[in-house]
This record gives structure tokens, C-alpha cells and sequence, in this order.
């Protein structure tokens, strides 16, 4: 084997011995274009190629080309589609746009686009907080629709206590002995105090009702008694009311009249004063104002052992004045 070797580099150096020699740097000046160069200094060199065995058939790789492609087709339509499902908008559509509502609440007005569901939220949005008797139009669970209307009224309730004038009555009394067109004025009134407590709803800050819960009369009002004489003329249909003949006496709350057990007060409790009226109260009910002329007003309000049937007997502060009155057959007037 080494003696081939040497023969072989013997006979290649023996074809170039005629070439003339270059210097190291000419030898490797390649930059110079082969035809250039001279022909001299072409040498040709044996390439020996080298086999890459196949490791598939020209068949099976043409149908794994084919195979490539298609999944990359599949593939990109793949994401295509993804990316279009996600972007897509369709032509000549726009896309859905959240309803809109209007909110009238506390003097002002508040519009707005929501995705609440119903009336409740959207005023849990906006924070706005109802009272146990406020109200909205419509009601909270009311679903939202696109311009809808809510109103919310604040609703309140409170109680107040008035003192308030009782306007006194016209009474007309006939006088049978008087002509027809006569009258006299008795008693000019006067007006009483009535308290009362209402029950007062407001809407929105301004009151809607009131009702009375509680009254009270402080002050009991004076009717407006005017005589009227009625001589000559029909009682039907007339607003007069006619007297009554009974037999009167008088009395003082003092032991004088009333004997050693008096105690200055009447048999209802009421204290015995001018004004007070014992009565038969089987013919005049106990608390009945009356009018008796020449005494005046009086009611109803005490009983006597000796007053029975058309009797009435008059209280007056002193024994002295009981005694001037004496015992008269008079006209009383009956107001109730």
C-alpha cells in the first residue's frame, strides 16, 4: 500500500514539472476571474460525488408534498374562520345598542343608556335610594325596555296639631207674639276654638291630603240667636224653631237653696253657675242649650227632686238674685 502511494504522487508531480513556478501569494490569488487567469494555471481536480442514498421513493414523496399543503390550507381556513367568527360585523348592521331611559327623581331628570334588567336596578345604579313609602312609576320589577319612563315620587307622612276657629250656628226663634218682619237679635255669637290633629301626606315635598284623626273643642263657639216674630204667619216649612211653655223657678248654688249638703257643683258634675238649667231630663235630655228670654242661655246640666215635667229651675250666683226671678211661666227655646 505505500509504495502505491508513492508511485501515484511520483506520476502527478512528474505532469507539473513543466509548469513554471509561482510564488505562494500569486498560487493563491483567487480573486482574480478564472478567465482571467492563465491557461496554464488552470488545474483541473477530480470531484469525486458522493451518493445520498433516498429515503423515500419519488411516489411517496410527492404524496407527502401533496399531504403538506392540504393541512396548511386547512389550517389557515381554520384560523380564518376564528378570527372572523370574533371580528365579524355584518354589512349594512350595526351592532345592538343598550336601551335607553329616562329617570325623573327629585326635581330633575337623568338620561341614560343601561344594561339593567328591570326598574330596581337601574336605580341601584344611580344610587338613588327609595323610602319605605316612596313610589316609582312603574313599579321596581317593572323589565327594561328603550325609552322608558321612570318616575319616582317621594312619599311622606306626618302628624300636625292645628287650633282652629269653630264658626257659631244661626239659630232663628219664632216669636208668636211678635208681627211677621220683627226681629231682634238675642245674641251676636261668638266663635269657638276646636283642636284638631290631621294625618298629612306630602308628595314630593308638597302636601297631596289630610285627614282628621283627633278633635278637640278648647272653646265652645256662642250661636247667633236672632227673635223673629212670626204673628200671622204659617209654620211649614219654616226654619224657625217655635218655644215651649214651661213653668220656671230659680236657685243658688248656697245652702240657702240647695240646704246643708250643698256643694257648689250640679248633679252631672258640672259646677253650679248662671247658665246652668235643672230639668226633668225624661222631657229635656241632660247637655240641651236652650234660650229662655229674660234669663238668656243656658243648658241642660242638673236635676232637682221637685222639677218634674214642663219645670225647669234657673241657677243664679246669689240667693238674692234666685229670689227676684221668682216663679214664671215662660217660652224656652230649645237649641239642640
Amino acid at each position: 500500500m505505500t509504495q502505491d502511494a508513492d508511485c501515484g504522487t511520483k506520476r502527478a508531480l512528474s505532469r507539473t514539472s513543466h509548469l513554471p513556478k509561482q510564488s505562494p501569494s500569486a498560487a493563491l490569488d483567487l480573486s482574480t476571474p478564472h478567465w482571467h487567469r492563465s491557461p496554464s494555471l488552470r488545474v483541473r481536480a477530480r470531484v469525486r460525488r458522493t451518493r445520498v442514498p433516498a429515503l423515500f421513493s419519488p411516489g411517496v414523496a410527492s404524496y407527502i408534498v401533496r399531504l403538506t399543503g392540504l393541512l396548511t390550507v386547512l389550517l389557515v381556513m381554520c384560523v380564518g374562520g376564528a378570527l372572523a367568527a370574533v371580528c365579524r360585523t355584518d354589512i349594512g348592521q350595526e351592532a345592538p345598542l343598550l336601551p335607553r331611559v329616562m329617570v325623573n327623581v327629585d326635581g330633575a331628570v337623568i338620561g341614560l343608556s343601561t344594561s339593567a334588567q328591570n326598574v330596581g336596578d337601574v336605580l341601584a345604579d344611580l344610587h338613588i335610594e327609595l323610602g319605605p313609602l316612596d313610589r316609582t312609576k312603574p313599579t321596581p320589577e317593572t323589565p327594561i325596555t328603550d325609552n322608558l319612563g321612570i318616575t319616582v315620587t317621594r312619599v311622606g307622612c306626618r302628624e300636625v296639631v292645628a287650633e282652629e276657629a269653630l264658626k257659631p250656628v244661626t239659630v232663628v226663634l219664632a216669636d208668636s207674639d211678635s208681627p211677621a218682619g220683627y226681629t231682634k237679635m238675642l245674641s251676636e255669637g261668638q266663635d269657638g276654638v276646636v283642636r284638631r290633629t290631621y294625618r298629612v301626606w306630602e308628595k314630593d315635598g308638597e302636601e297631596s291630603s289630610r285627614g282628621v284623626i283627633t278633635e278637640e273643642i278648647v272653646v265652645q263657639p256662642q250661636d247667633i240667636v236672632v227673635l223673629r216674630g212670626t204673628h200671622g204667619l204659617t209654620s211649614r216649612g219654616a226654619d224657625w224653631r217655635r218655644p215651649v211653655l214651661m213653668e220656671a223657678t230659680a236657685y243658688d248654688p248656697g245652702p240657702k237653696s240647695c240646704g246643708k249638703w250643698a256643694s257648689g257643683y250640679t248633679a252631672t258634675g258640672a259646677k253650679a253657675e248662671r247658665g246652668i238649667v235643672a230639668v226633668d231630663d225624661r222631657v229635656i235630655p241632660m247637655g240641651t242649650r236652650m234660650y229662655i228670654p229674660g234669663y238668656g242661655f243656658g243648658v241642660a246640666a242638673d236635676r232637682g227632686g221637685a222639677i218634674k215635667g214642663m219645670r225647669i229651675d234657673l241657677c243664679y250666683p246669689t240667693y238674692e238674685e234666685a229670689r227676684q226671678w221668682g216663679r214664671q211661666r215662660v217660652k224656652v227655646y230649645l237649641l239642640d
